[in-house]
């Protein structure tokens, strides 16, 4: 029973690769960029610690911001998710019909698809950004516990952005178009996860918020946890604390699920 599963998520995370593969020259214009972006952050932030004359702005030294935002594209390549778009799609053009009579759950579908398609990402851009990291940006070597926990959290970080992205796909089972909850979704994680700036510059209002949305947990804790921000009892706190947001967004995925399931059975289909 257990191999029948494991294949089962093998080859469609097989098929995520694949389709990861038709999209080559979107990786290779992202391994440019990237650096490009890089730089960019390193001049701009250059120029205002120059500006400013601090050593220090919100918590960080200039080596140690740039290190954040290597790691912050990092974590980012592990985190990015699109099956929202996914399932719209299949909805919309009524492929989303074969599913519901796979072996597996469309849940788990999805996820090893999206695992499958990341996979690529891992190999081909996120191994040059710390080669880069590393050599251009002083991007030092973590403790190693703190290394391990870092990918142990980005791991859970990818599947807090997997069921947030899955439950705003499951809204197209009511809704015609869900682009605009897509640009939504995209831009609520970039900005309250740290993506853009770290979560210190925003106010304290925002900051104090954040700590009750899953958003930071995808991207800034993470990122925290490499550069040892916080003590070994306090990174499994947060880990804790991951851990309880996916268990609650899954119970919300599976209920949000099956009611979708009985909107799209109940239209006649």
């Amino acid at each position: 029973m257990i191999a029948k599963i494991l294949r089962n998520y093998w080859a469609t995370g097989k098929m995520g690769l694949k389709v990861g593969l038709q999209y080559r020259f979107s990786f290779l214009v992202t391994m440019l960029t990237t650096p490009l972006a890089l730089f960019m952050y390193f001049f701009l932030w250059k120029s205002i610690y120059s500006v400013t004359g601090q050593e220090i702005i919100q918590g960080f030294t200039f080596s140690t911001l740039i290190e954040y935002y290597v790691l912050s594209m990092i974590v980012g390549f592990f985190t990015w998710c699109d099956v929202d778009k996914w399932i719209s799609q299949d909805v919309r053009h009524g492929r989303i019909i074969s599913a519901f009579v796979a072996p597996m759950s469309i849940l788990s579908q999805n996820l090893a698809f999206e695992v499958g398609i990341n996979a690529l990402a891992i190999i081909l851009e996120m191994i040059p950004v710390f080669l880069i990291g590393f050599v251009l940006f002083g991007l030092h070597a973590a403790p190693l516990f703190n290394f391990i926990m870092f990918f142990v959290s980005v791991a859970l970080a990818f599947l807090l952005a997997f069921f947030i992205s899955f439950n705003v796909g499951l809204s197209s089972f009511w809704l015609k178009k869900i682009d605009g909850l897509r640009r939504i979704r995209r831009t609520l994680i970039y900005f309250l996860s740290g993506g853009l700036i770290p979560l210190s510059f925003f106010p304290g209002w925002v900051q104090d918020v954040s700590h009750f949305l899953p958003f930071e947990y995808i991207r800034s804790v993470p990122i925290k946890i490499y550069l040892a921000d916080y003590s070994a009892l306090a990174i499994l706190g947060q880990i804790g604390i991951q851990v309880a947001w996916i268990v609650l967004l899954y119970l919300l995925s599976i209920a949000i699920y099956k009611r979708a399931f009985k909107q799209f059975t109940g239209a006649g289909v």
